[in-house]
């Protein structure tokens, strides 16, 4: 059964949280970490609100959670700009507005500044939620040649490695040129797929099976020649050394593996096996994917049903969500076995149960998140809002288990 009553509070809530043009309204929404478009955090959480807002429109039939969702899209497209080479009045502006808050800033920011609006996971955030609106809004052309300019974008980033994609941004504390993490490249991944899939272009297609690699193929510490992770069973967070980063203090990037990675990485590899032609490749893709998805439940669920975020650290409402996707994904891709299948079903099911009992105006308000260790914490705040778009998705698909 469909759990109206939760998709509705969740749905209303990011439908308050939106702006008269578009943004999440920093007034308004809890979860922003600035009240200006100046950080590359800014752009975490739209799209998958967005992507959330299309599906409870499909499941409730209000068009009010369509029209937020196609602003989201809209506002971000609009948001975005090509790359740039130098520093700029825009990259200036950025800087002095942090520095007026927050005080001088590193060298380490002050280096990867001119390019911390166009960093190539935005571009890719941005097809991926363009594939959507194209869904949602068959008609519609108007933002046809944005998206083929946001792809073109996107390949500014190419390079010869086994990443495919910079991140285009590292960490001066370990003298990496480029982080390598496995979570943004996904994002261009998913971005690939979804503007092939509205556009059809077969180049687009190609990337998409081109960055496939670098999730096929085993990480080596302090190379970008694949990230996956065989003592897992799932990607590594980067094959790069970081220790300090997002949710996450004193957990070494080249040794562990995390939620948002094998959510990403899933919906990406699945929707490119439906596209690709290449048989080897879709194996490879079907044999990782079922690996990534029983390390998700194997290693981060727990008994109650909720899922942690890298094993059972503390209980996020999105990764019960996104264990949950990912099986559905999966499942339907004909990539499990049947006893996988059922097995997994039956844990799938436990953790939308969990799911949907803890969307609450509490749990909402609290960022969807319980501290069990506290080895994961609540921040940055957006990617709090992100993770209740994956948790409004997963509670429109609770009736496919």
């Amino acid at each position: 059964m469909m759990p109206e009553r939760q998709i509705r509070l969740l749905a209303d809530r990011m439908v308050q949280w939106q702006g008269p043009y578009g943004r999440p309204d920093p007034t308004k929404c809890p979860f922003i970490y600035t009240g200006t478009l100046v950080n590359s955090m800014n752009f975490h959480s739209p799209t998958f609100m967005a992507i959330g807002l299309y599906k409870a429109s499909e499941a409730t039939g209000s068009p009010a959670y369509k029209e937020a969702a196609d602003r989201y899209i809209t506002a971000y497209l609009a948001s975005l700009r090509n790359p740039v080479t130098q520093a700029d009045h825009y990259t200036k502006e950025w800087i002095k507005t942090l520095e007026e808050r927050d005080g001088p800033l590193t060298v380490e920011l002050r280096r990867w500044a001119t390019n911390i609006l166009q960093w190539p996971f935005i571009y890719g955030m941005a097809l991926a939620g363009y594939r959507y609106f194209r869904e949602y809004n068959p008609e519609e052309l108007a933002f046809e040649s944005k998206a083929a300019a946001v792809y073109d974008w996107l390949n500014f980033w190419r390079w010869n490695e086994g990443s495919y994609y910079r991140n285009g941004y590292g960490s001066l504390q370990y003298g990496i040129l480029d982080a390598g993490n496995s979570d943004d490249n996904c994002h261009m991944g998913r971005g690939l797929v979804g503007y092939h899939a509205a556009s059809g272009r077969a180049d687009v297609l190609a990337d998409a099976e081109g960055l496939a690699r670098y999730y096929l193929t085993e990480a080596e510490r302090g190379t970008y020649k694949g990230c996956w992770l065989s003592k897992t069973g799932t990607w590594v967070i980067a094959p790069t050394i970081n220790d300090n980063f997002e949710h996450l203090v004193g957990t070494q990037s080249d040794e562990a593996s995390w939620g948002f990675s094998s959510i990403g990485a899933i919906e990406y590899l699945t929707e490119l096996a439906r596209f690709t032609r290449n048989a080897a490749l879709r194996s490879e893709i079907a044999s990782k994917c079922a690996s990534s998805m029983r390390w998700h439940f194997d290693a981060c669920q727990f008994d109650d049903g909720a899922v942690g975020m890298t094993g059972q650290d503390d209980k996020w409402l999105g990764m019960a969500a996104g264990a949950m996707l990912s099986y559905i994904w999966t499942r339907d891709a004909g990539f499990l076995s049947d006893a996988d299948a059922a097995a997994y079903g039956a844990r799938a099911r436990a953790a939308c149960e969990w799911m949907i009992a803890h969307v609450t105006q509490e749990q909402i308000d609290a960022g969807g998140y319980i501290k069990v260790t506290g080895r994961t914490e609540p921040r940055p705040p957006d990617n709090l809002a992100w993770l209740f778009g994956t948790t409004l998705r997963g509670l429109c698909m609770a009736d496919r288990l």
